[in-house]
C-alpha cells in the first residue's frame, strides 16, 4: 500500500493563525460595511414597528366592525319587539336606525366580516320597511364583491325575496331562478333550503300554478314544522284549489 507524504508547512504558513486571521478579516468587512449593516438594522426596525402598527389597526377595525354590527343588530331586535306589542311607529324608527347604523358598518368595513354581515342585515331590514328597490342593486353589488360563499347565498335569498316584493314579471322570473338556484347548492334540510321552497311555492301560487305551489310548500313544511300559522292556512287553500 502507497504512503502519502505528508505536506511541509513553510515557515510563514506556521506563523499564521487562522483563527485570528478570520476575527480580524471580519472586522475589517465590518468596518468597510458598517454604513450598510446600520441602514439595514434600521429597515428592519421600521419594518417591526409597521407590522406592529398594522395589525394593531387591524384588530382594532375588526372589534369596530364587531361593535357596530352587534349595535345595528341589538337596535333591530328591538324593532321586531316594538311590532310584536303593536308599536309600530317605534317599531319602525328602531328598524330605521338599526338599517342606517348597518349600512353605515358596510361602508366603513366593507372587508370584515362584520362589515359583510351588516350588508345582509341592512338588506334584510330594508325588505322589512318595503325599501326593495333600494335593496336590489345593493344586494347585487353586494354578491358582485365574491363575498364568500355563505354570505352570498344569504345575498342570493334575500336579493329573490325583495324581487319577489317588488313583483314585477322579469322579477318573479328572477327571483324563482335565484331560489331555484338555492336548492341545488345548499343542503336539502336546511333553513336556506326552507326559505326558497317557500319562495317558490309562494310565486308558482301567484302564477296560478297550485299544484306546483302546494308541492314545494309542502317541501318547506317537511323540513321544519315550527313555522307560521299562515303556512298551514295557505296550503288548506291550495288543498282546496287543487281538488278535482
Amino acid at each position: 500500500m502507497a504512503h502519502r507524504t505528508r505536506k511541509r508547512l513553510t515557515k510563514t504558513e506556521l506563523k499564521k493563525d487562522p483563527i485570528n486571521d478570520g476575527i480580524v478579516n471580519s472586522i475589517t468587512y465590518l468596518q468597510e460595511h458598517i454604513k450598510q449593516f446600520i441602514i439595514g438594522a434600521v429597515i428592519l426596525v421600521v419594518l417591526v414597528l409597521v407590522v406592529q402598527s398594522v395589525s394593531q389597526s387591524a384588530d382594532r377595525q375588526s372589534d369596530e366592525a364587531f361593535a357596530q354590527y352587534y349595535l345595528a343588530g341589538q337596535f333591530y331586535d328591538m324593532g321586531m319587539n316594538s311590532f310584536r306589542y303593536g308599536q309600530f311607529e317605534m317599531a319602525i324608527g328602531q328598524l330605521q336606525t338599526a338599517r342606517q347604523i348597518a349600512s353605515n358598518n358596510f361602508r366603513a368595513y366593507p372587508g370584515r366580516i362584520s362589515g359583510k354581515r351588516s350588508a345582509i342585515l341592512a338588506a334584510k331590514i330594508g325588505i322589512i320597511l318595503s325599501m326593495d328597490s333600494e335593496v336590489i342593486p345593493a344586494l347585487q353589488s353586494f354578491i358582485a364583491s365574491s363575498p364568500g360563499i355563505d354570505l352570498e347565498n344569504s345575498a342570493r335569498l334575500h336579493l329573490a325575496i325583495a324581487l319577489e316584493n317588488r313583483g314585477g314579471e322579469n322579477d318573479l322570473i328572477i327571483a324563482h331562478e335565484l331560489f331555484s338556484e338555492l336548492l341545488e347548492i345548499t343542503p336539502a334540510n336546511s333553513q336556506l333550503a326552507w326559505e326558497s321552497n317557500y319562495g317558490i311555492s309562494r310565486i308558482l301560487f301567484l302564477n296560478r300554478e297550485y299544484e306546483a305551489s302546494r308541492q314545494y310548500l309542502q317541501s318547506a313544511l317537511e323540513i321544519s314544522q315550527d313555522t307560521t300559522d299562515f303556512m298551514y292556512y295557505q296550503l288548506s287553500r291550495l288543498d282546496i284549489l287543487t281538488e278535482d
